[in-house]
């Protein structure tokens, strides 16, 4: 079947030469989780499955890669391969220095594998490119890094919004500010391909609960963005060439406190500090926890004289409410293998912890312990919150509605889809050597025409 599936690639990028080349929206509205995606909450998105009906396709479930983050999941959308390729493991890391604490993953020379944007300017530099961050953090991600990675011709982040466009404690532009950007940079030179973060919707989850009203006035709100920027397409004559895809990184859970999780945060540090178990370093990244053992080698393939600590810290872990499960990156003693239990998360990279803590639903994982992460009422992270919507529609004739019954896409699909509309070849690693495919997505070839 794979065999099947690459030439169909090809000759999708064969027949993308004859054609009109359209000009691709990939509108990520952060923290969408799939259940919100309805006619009901969003009308202007849904709107377009009844006018476009030929031309839409509504995967209801897609599948967000492991962690379900932020920037995991954009840089998978971004590249079409998964962490264990691109090395952005979760939203944080160590980075194996004694006495460091946790770094965040907002430096573009973490990306191990060229990003669309990089593929763009380096085979087709006439392609105008256009990032439009509602995070900060993301632009940082996809900036240029000499001899490394391109950044889009178009960078477009919260520090170009006015002070009443951001939000005064994230410092995240609201969707207005965000997709009044795109609108303003695209107004005279339309871009090949246009990406954009909208965080309104992550924002209010996290802060009040994705079951608040504050969280469906923002998913209202992301539509509205999205309708404006169908609205302009249709204004300038353009949408008739145009591919819009919406999705998400990340769907949520709810933190809110019941009866059964009077207390929702698990820092694990305070329990390893009770047994005197030490010489580790955690890093929480909501609903899940890398634990990394001190003195090992990133390179390392075996745990050595870490193992018997990292299998007393497994036990005590074992023992914590909220503790789903607990998984070994590298052999130790009575704890599952990552890439054995869970094979299709894809997290074996350096970066990631020697032990990983997965937490149940409705609990997150704080440590270093931070007051402000402790008081989320929503978070994401693990396997419940990797449902997502993904719909693909648009005006251009390279468009054609998914048969009913067509398997529902992941994140890293996304990427080859665009590269299959531009005619851009697949990233690669950065050394220029190509992707393994068990490691790379497929352009979903049941939309297009």
């Amino acid at each position: 079947m794979r065999p099947l599936l690459l030439v169909v690639a090809a000759l999708l990028l064969v027949a993308n030469a004859g054609a009109e080349r359209p000009h691709v929206y990939l509108v990520v509205v952060d923290g969408l989780d799939a259940r919100f995606a309805t006619p009901a909450r969003m009308p202007r998105l849904f709107d377009l499955v009844t006018r476009e009906a030929e031309r839409t396709s509504v995967f209801a479930a897609a599948h967000a890669v492991m962690p379900t983050s932020t920037n995991p999941n954009h840089v998978s959308l971004l590249t079409g391969v998964y962490p264990s390729t691109h090395g952005i493991t979760g939203n944080a890391y160590w980075r194996r220095v004694a006495d460091a604490p946790p770094e965040k993953t907002e430096d573009a020379r973490l990306i191990d594998v060229e990003t669309l944007f990089t593929v763009a300017e380096a085979t087709a530099p006439e392609l105008v490119t256009a990032g439009v961050f509602g995070k900060l953090k993301l632009a940082r991600l996809f900036s240029a890094v000499p001899g490394r990675q391109r950044a889009p011709d178009i960078l477009w982040s919260p520090e170009q919004a006015s002070p009443a466009g951001r939000d005064p404690v994230t410092g995240y532009s609201f969707d207005t500010a965000t997709i009044g950007g795109l609108l303003a940079e695209a107004g005279d030179e339309e871009p090949d391909l246009a990406v954009v973060n909208l965080s309104d919707v992550d924002r209010a989850a996290h802060g009040r609960g994705p079951d608040s009203e504050e969280c469906i006035r923002a998913i209202a709100g992301a539509d509205a963005a999205i309708g404006r920027l169908v609205d302009q397409l249709r204004a300038l004559g353009r949408w008739s060439h145009s591919v819009l895809i919406v999705t998400a990184d990340h769907g949520f859970t709810s933190l809110a406190a019941t009866p059964e999780r009077p207390y929702p945060v698990i820092s694990f540090g305070r329990d390893l500090l009770r047994v005197g178990v030490g010489a580790v370093h955690l890093v929480g990244d909501g609903g899940i926890e890398h634990v990394y053992a001190d003195g090992l080698a990133a390179d390392a393939t075996d745990l050595g004289d870490t193992a018997e600590r990292l299998a007393k810290i497994a036990e005590v872990a074992r023992g914590v409410p909220g503790v789903a499960e607990v998984l070994a990156r590298l052999p130790v003693s009575d704890v599952p293998l990552l890439a054995g239990l869970h094979a299709d998360w894809h997290l074996q990279h350096p970066r990631s912890g020697e032990l990983l803590l997965v937490a149940s639903p409705g609990y997150e994982f704080v440590d270093p312990f931070d007051p402000i992460v402790a008081s989320m009422l929503g978070n994401h992270g693990g396997p419940g919150e990797a449902a997502v919507p993904l719909i693909v529609t648009g005006g251009s004739d390279r468009l054609t509605r998914a048969p009913t019954g067509t398997p529902e896409p992941r994140a890293v699909d996304v990427a080859p889809t665009i590269a299959a509309l531009l005619g851009l070849r697949a990233p690669r690693r950065m050394d220029g050597s190509t992707v393994p495919a068990e490691e790379s997505g497929r352009p979903i070839a049941a939309v297009l025409r």
